[in-house]
């Protein structure tokens, strides 16, 4: 059983035959796929697709870009739409009070699009879906892109215990710490294939806190290709190499990960 605890099948590149790419990823034996929203659009559509799919486990946030989009200029190098920010965490934690929620995310901090004048305000935001995160329980996916150590000091002050960060770009000593430390968990996106950091948070980081992800449709395997689930055993396949490992201990260590963070009921 295979998990991505990443994806944006909400992204117009998938607009076409996104039921295409969930049939597929089921075939290859993909038991989850945690849907991550970004904005009111995506979070809305992310739970109608899992009214339809039961591999589709919602994941509902708010990106960083986004949660600042009343601050940003008219000629910011990004197309993002202006919405009410607080009332979209008001809509998240309503779905999380239903139970409809495996998690919250992605949400966190960006210091590569945004700059210093923005933190103030991405914080906020950020702590306000930590709330819903540990009102209902729920693990916390997180974006931190250029804050590492600013992201993880948050995390640690508010004791947040259910934590994945995804597509992790800070130092590897870093991370090491978080999962030794804090318990917390690490998804690898496919992208492993090239990338010699993930390759060596695959082979370092604590075996039970490696999760597998595809952030698709970014970050394929093979570069200029759209990503998608299934390519995530691919991953796992790294991992059995790295730790010289059968191909089957390494995808059931990989499931038991998604297990004890996401729970029984998303398993």
């Amino acid at each position: 059983m295979y998990v991505d605890v990443h994806t944006h099948l909400t992204h117009e590149l998938f607009t076409t035959d996104w039921r295409t790419v969930v049939t597929r990823a089921e075939a290859a034996g993909l038991k989850a796929i945690v849907v991550n929203g970004l904005e009111p659009s995506s979070n809305r559509q992310i739970l109608k697709m899992a009214e339809d799919y039961t591999v589709i486990k919602p994941a509902l946030g708010i990106y960083p870009v986004e949660a600042v989009c009343h601050q940003l200029p008219s000629d910011f190098k990004l197309e993002v739409a202006r919405f009410d920010v607080d009332a979209e965490i008001d809509f998240i934690a309503s779905a999380a009070a239903t139970g409809k929620l495996a998690a919250v995310g992605e949400c966190g901090l960006d210091g590569y699009w945004l700059d210093q004048s923005t933190f103030a305000e991405q914080e906020r935001v950020f702590g306000r879906l930590i709330d819903v995160a540990l009102k209902y329980d729920l693990p916390l996916i997180i974006h931190t892109r250029k804050l590492e150590p600013r992201a993880v000091a948050i995390l640690q002050e508010r004791r947040v215990t259910k934590v994945n960060f995804h597509c992790f770009g800070g130092r590897t000593r870093l991370a090491q710490q978080c999962a030794e430390s804090h318990g917390w968990y690490f998804s690898i996106p496919a992208n492993a294939t090239v990338n010699e950091a993930f390759r060596k948070m695959l082979k370092t980081l604590p075996p039970e806190r490696i999760l597998t992800e595809t952030d698709a449709p970014y970050l394929p395997p093979r570069k200029g290709e759209r990503n998608e689930p299934a390519n995530v055993i691919g991953t796992v396949k790294i991992l059995a190499e790295l730790r010289a490992w059968s191909f089957e201990k390494a995808a059931e260590q990989v499931w038991s990960n998604y297990s004890d963070l996401f729970g029984a009921k998303w398993s």
